[in-house]
């Protein structure tokens, strides 16, 4: 196995780990849990997604903000046990090399930002949406632990 630094997850990821997928847990005891991050960036998509459902609550029918509510800490609880890794000084600079490199960047931001963050952190990212990636990322700096059994040796 290759001496990596870390792991981020993308989003798709976490709703993978949310259900417990048995090959995930296979790549997770394989690498350690203790070089598994999550980049600020896929943190803000998890809230971002459960707060406009709150918001979106009317507010003349008290019942159905239960379930959004219960969502929420839902979310907290899927979030807790990961280490956050910031968009920083060095992601920033990243982000405007792949900006000048990457000429489609619309609806595209967050993963630049993503794609950023793993290469200024000399991470991997894990992600099930490789071809996302494929022009921001070389293929040593992704790898897919839902469709691709762990490597033994």
């Amino acid at each position: 196995m290759r001496d990596v630094k870390g792991y981020f997850w993308d989003t798709n990821i976490l709703s993978h780990f949310r259900r417990e997928e048995a090959l995930l847990r296979q790549h997770i005891d394989r690498v350690s849990w203790n070089k598994i991050f999550l980049p600020s960036v896929v943190v803000a998509e998890s809230w971002r997604g459960r707060l406009r459902r709150v918001d979106s609550v009317p507010k003349a029918k008290p019942e159905e903000a239960i379930f959004p509510h219960r969502q929420l800490l839902e979310t907290h609880d899927l979030l807790s046990p990961f280490r956050v890794i910031p968009f920083d000084e060095e992601a920033a600079e990243e982000l405007s090399q792949l900006q000048k490199k990457v000429k489609r960047r619309k609806k595209r931001h967050a993963d630049m930002m993503i794609a950023a963050m793993t290469l200024s952190n000399n991470f991997v990212l894990v992600t099930r949406n490789e071809r996302d990636f494929a022009d921001l990322l070389l293929t040593q700096h992704l790898e897919n632990w839902i469709d691709n059994p762990p490597v033994v040796g």
